[in-house]
């Protein structure tokens, strides 16, 4: 009669500690995730700055050379 009250308690205090380990690695793995995408957005707009500049002098250029 006992071996029907033990195993399942067993079983469902397994399951939560799994759930809770499973949770905690999820957190970590999601806070690296934020850290990264802060760090992009940092470097995005220097990044588009340092790209879209020549780009915009060399139409400009173009244009003073066609007489836009």
């Amino acid at each position: 009669m006992l071996e029907y009250v033990v195993g399942p308690v067993l079983a469902l205090l397994l399951g939560m500690k799994f759930t809770d380990l499973k949770s905690k690695d999820k957190d970590t793995q999601i806070q690296e995730l934020q850290a990264k995408v802060e760090l992009l957005e940092g470097e995005l707009p220097k990044k588009m700055m340092a790209t879209l500049v020549p780009v915009a002098k060399a139409v400009q250029k173009l244009n003073q050379q066609v007489g836009l």
